[in-house]
């Protein structure tokens, strides 16, 4: 629904995203498989998620997803595999990052 990382983000902390009916503002929000995520029934949240579909092409939709453009919906599948991906994060960095700030 968005194009990319930062625009996803934007919509979720703008609170155009709902999850299951609810909205979610965090864009750390962790789904679950089956779980669907939805346009918020406003003019102005159809608007932006269309913009967003129509620049960029959904071909490539990962197996984890199932995306609905015309409804506005999407459906999580399973949780993703790391290796699809493609940020290149050393994890023991991560970690070390976050076990200094105790």
């Amino acid at each position: 629904m968005a194009s990319t990382i930062p625009a996803s983000h934007q919509l979720v902390n703008y609170r155009h995203i709902l999850v299951n009916s609810r909205i979610v503002d965090i864009p750390s929000y962790r789904c679950k498989p089956q779980d669907s995520i939805t346009a918020k029934d406003e003019q102005k949240s159809s608007a932006l998620i269309q913009i967003s579909l129509d620049s960029s092409p959904y071909e490539e939709l990962p197996n984890h997803l199932t995306l609905h453009p015309f409804q506005y919906k999407g459906l999580v599948n399973q949780i993703i595999d790391s290796k699809w991906v493609s940020l290149k994060i050393n994890k023991l960095l991560v970690v070390e990052y976050y076990s200094r700030q105790t």
